[in-house]
């Protein structure tokens, strides 16, 4: 299987190629917010780097969400216009932070994977570690009602609210916590003094996170190409011009 890895949920785009599970290629841009005038040019430079031709690739695997609205649709546009251009390529999505919890291979210590977004917030999410989420622990009993909604799936993490340290540590069920992702300078630096919050590394999103979940049924799958949007969580945010109108 030959697969094309885009990582375009940050500020940061990322590109890699992969063949039967080994990265052939990967290039990340050394600035951010190049997704919209570089994704095409760098996905040229990986295929070259592989060696290999285009009409290779049998996977498209696309970092699914939440991340800066811009930048998602510009990679879900991308991965969409390559699947319809060449005949039998597949979509497949996963969920991106899911991919940053996987990515630290940590499986005995709760995760809190993180993405910044707005202001004083950042996208998050709760993993048992390896990626495993919370609902599985519950078996066929389901889910607790009133159970933190951090650990059932991706969330705004506002980390201007005074409880937002004490509800982690009350979803996590322990004191320490590893927190992976972009996210993780806003989050340590809005953290109490006495907290027990491990900083995991690198912090920086990369295609190369794509891999493992890409492989699993758990944290990836194939998506219709026609109807696929990435997943946003919030609305974009649009802001007033400043700029005296004519007339």
């Amino acid at each position: 299987m030959t697969q094309l890895l885009l990582e375009t949920a940050t500020d940061v785009c990322s590109v890699a190629i992969a063949r039967d599970g080994v990265l052939l290629a990967e290039h990340t841009a050394t600035e951010s917010h190049q997704h919209s005038s570089h994704l095409t040019l760098f996905i040229q430079q990986v295929i070259q780097g592989a060696k290999i031709d285009i009409t290779e690739l049998e996977e498209v695997v696309l970092s699914d969400g939440p991340g800066s609205y811009t930048s998602l649709r510009v990679g879900g546009a991308t991965a969409k216009g390559l699947c319809l251009a060449l005949p039998g390529l597949q979509l497949r999505v996963v969920p991106t932070l899911a991919a940053l919890a996987v990515a630290t291979g940590v499986t005995k210590t709760p995760v809190l994977a993180t993405i910044n977004s707005r202001k004083g917030e950042v996208f998050g999410q709760l993993f048992l570690g390896a990626g495993s989420q919370v609902q599985s622990e519950f078996g066929k009993q389901g889910i607790p009602p009133g159970l933190n909604p951090l650990i059932l799936g991706p969330t705004n993490i506002r980390l201007t609210e005074e409880d937002w340290h004490e509800k982690l540590i009350v979803a996590a069920g322990v004191r320490e916590v590893l927190v992976c992702g972009s996210g993780q300078g806003r989050v340590l630096e809005a953290a109490p003094a006495d907290h027990k919050l491990i900083p995991a590394s690198p912090a920086q999103c990369s295609a190369s996170h794509l891999l493992a979940p890409a492989a699993s049924p758990d944290h990836s799958h194939l998506v219709d190409v026609a109807s696929y949007e990435p997943f946003y969580l919030n609305a974009p945010f649009v802001t007033k011009s400043k700029k005296k109108l004519l007339g």
